[in-house]
């Protein structure tokens, strides 16, 4: 009898062959023959899954939020005791690229931005993982200031988007060198302990 094959289970594989063929030759180089090739399978099989370069780069784009999702809960389950600050430290710090798999994925989501200028389909995409991520920072800040652990003048969905998009901001001069992983994360403790109690 022959052995089933789960498709999500194929489609992943083929999505980290994605993220393996762009991270040592940029996006533009990925095709679906250099993706079945690096992923060691057909062509044809890769076609079966994925009908266009596009609906594949798509579904990359969801597995990798997939991945990060799954390394912040591992990180969180580490934290059993864990304070509202050190949630909100650690979801941020995992925006960083400050290990191989997520400076991988950093530069895997720079070069989706530069096609999402021209391709609606991929910035629409990266505003869904974005908004996403920005409404869980919200309500962990407000739920923070419910409980006393946030002080109460602030506004807790503006510090939650200036904690945000400075670890956003932060990816670039992280995957560049300009800053290094400890310079970035004092930059967001520094942040964290002025709206903490």
């Amino acid at each position: 009898m022959p052995k089933r094959v789960d498709p999500l289970e194929r489609r992943r594989s083929i999505a980290e062959a994605v993220f393996r063929v762009t991270a040592s030759r940029g996006v533009e180089a990925v095709s679906l023959r250099d993706v079945a090739a690096e992923a060691g399978v057909s062509m044809g099989m890769v076609q079966h899954y994925f009908r266009t370069k596009e609906e594949m780069l798509l579904f990359a784009l969801d597995h990798m939020r997939d991945r990060v999702a799954g390394r912040l809960q591992a990180r969180l389950a580490h934290l059993p005791e864990a304070t509202p600050r050190d949630v909100a430290r650690a979801v941020l710090g995992e925006l960083l690229p400050t290990s191989e798999d997520s400076r991988a994925e950093a530069g895997i989501s720079v070069a989706f931005y530069s096609r999402a200028v021209v391709t609606p389909a991929y910035a629409e995409a990266l505003r869904q993982g974005l908004r996403g991520l920005l409404d869980a920072t919200t309500a962990q800040l407000r739920a923070a200031q419910r409980s006393g652990h946030m002080r109460p003048d602030l506004d807790a969905e503006q510090e939650a988007a200036s904690l945000f998009w400075l670890a956003h901001g932060l990816v670039g001069p992280l995957l560049i060198g300009l800053y290094t992983p400890q310079a970035a994360q004092a930059l967001l403790d520094h942040h964290l302990d002025r709206i903490f109690t």
